[in-house]
C-alpha cells in the first residue's frame, strides 16, 4: 500500500531544523527520536486488514479487465477466421467494434488505475483514517515524551540514529491497545 509520508523537505531542512532547537533550547538536551513508518505500517492491524480490501477489490477490477481483453482478443480472432468470407462492410464493421471494444477497456483503465482512478480513492478513504491513527499517536508520544524532534527513518532522511530513539516500537504498542 502506498502511503505518503510527511517529511520536513530533506536532509538539509532537517539538520536547520535541528540547529534550530540547539540554539534556542540551550538550558536542557535535545531529544530526539524516529520511527520507521513503513513498519508500523506493516504491522499494525487496521493497515493489514485495509491493505487486504484493497488487494481483493484490486484483484476483481484485474479480473474485469482480463475479461474484457479476452473479449477484444476473441472478436479479433474472429474476424481473422472469418476475413475471407466476410464483404469489406462487414469487415469494417467487425474492426469498429474491435476499436469501441478497446476504446471502453482503455477507459475502465483509467478509471481504476489512472492517477486519481478508483484504486487510487480507494486506497486513499481507507490509509487516510489509519495514517491519522498514526499521527496522533506520533503526535501524543512525542507530546508525553518531551521530544523535540521525531523523525520517520522510512523516507530516507536518517543517515545514523541509536536504536535507543527508535519510538517506532512504541508507536505500534499505543496504536494496538
Amino acid at each position: 500500500m502506498k502511503v505518503k509520508s510527511r517529511q520536513l523537505g530533506g536532509a538539509v531542512a532537517a539538520l536547520l531544523l535541528i540547529a534550530g532547537f540547539a540554539r534556542g533550547s540551550a538550558a536542557r538536551e535535545l531529544k530526539i527520536g524516529y520511527i520507521h513508518s513503513q513498519k508500523i505500517l506493516a504491522d499494525f492491524q487496521e493497515s493489514i486488514e485495509a491493505q487486504k480490501t484493497l488487494d481483493e477489490e484490486q484483484r476483481k477490477w484485474v479480473e474485469e479487465a482480463q475479461k474484457k481483453e479476452q473479449a477484444i482478443k476473441a472478436l479479433e480472432d474472429e474476424l481473422e477466421n472469418q476475413s475471407l468470407l466476410l464483404s469489406e462492410e462487414k469487415k469494417a464493421e467487425k474492426l469498429t467494434e474491435i476499436q469501441t471494444k478497446y476504446l471502453e477497456f482503455q477507459r475502465f483503465q483509467q478509471e481504476i488505475w489512472g492517477e486519481t482512478g478508483k484504486l487510487y480513492q480507494r486506497n486513499k478513504e481507507l490509509t487516510q483514517p489509519i495514517i491519522d491513527k498514526v499521527n496522533t499517536v506520533i503526535s501524543k508520544l512525542g507530546k508525553e515524551g518531551d521530544y523535540d524532534v521525531i523523525f520517520d527513518a522510512a523516507v530516507g532522511n536518517i543517515v545514523y540514529a541509536k536504536d535507543e530513539f527508535d519510538m517506532t516500537q512504541l508507536v505500534l504498542d499505543d496504536l494496538n491497545k
